[in-house]
């Protein structure tokens, strides 16, 4: 196989990443933040931290079966991810960073400063931040909206690369698989 298929596939890894994305997103919008410790709220907060893994998925390194494609692939969807980055709108590339922070400081990883834990007259209790408080539905509306502008360009890129890496089209005349 080629770096361009092992590059073509890293980009509908991507897109499946935010397909599923969406996906968590629109379940979010259809229920209630819940009250904590509720089983809505539970529920909330397990599409929230699947929708920031899922997310981050495409924003970070994947390893192709041939290693030694890694780098080259790795560096052309990096550019590849700049240049979507760099089409959005000022709020939406700020908001990307504070889902990537997300999930590199509370959700894939366990940072200090995500709970910043205090001790409060030498007692072994201590108190500190809920690190997975999800996203209100305003917030989840503009995640869909990026996500949604992602899907796009990520289904752009696949079209492009698919059309000069590959001989036979997904689809006969007819509409019919091939």
């Amino acid at each position: 196989m080629s770096k361009d298929r092992y590059y073509y596939d890293r980009i509908t890894m991507a897109l499946d990443d935010l397909l599923q994305c969406k996906r968590y997103c629109e379940a979010m919008l259809k229920l209630p933040l819940g009250k904590s410790f509720s089983e809505e709220r539970t529920i909330y907060e397990s599409l929230y931290v699947a929708f920031i893994v899922s997310y981050g998925r495409v924003f970070t390194t994947s390893n192709p079966i041939a290693k030694e494609f890694k780098e080259p692939v790795s560096h052309e969807f990096g550019n590849f991810r700049s240049s979507m980055l760099k089409t959005q709108v000022d709020n939406l590339r700020k908001f990307h960073e504070r889902i990537i922070d997300k999930r590199n400081t509370a959700v894939a990883h366990s940072d200090g400063n995500s709970r910043n834990y205090q001790h409060y007259g030498d007692t072994a209790l201590p108190t500190g931040r809920n690190p997975y408080f999800p996203y209100k539905h305003e917030e989840v509306e503009m995640a869909l909206l990026l996500v949604n502008n992602l899907i796009s360009l990520v289904g752009e890129e696949q079209s492009k690369v698919g059309g000069r890496e590959f001989s036979k089209p997904l689809f006969g005349e007819s509409g019919d698989a091939t």
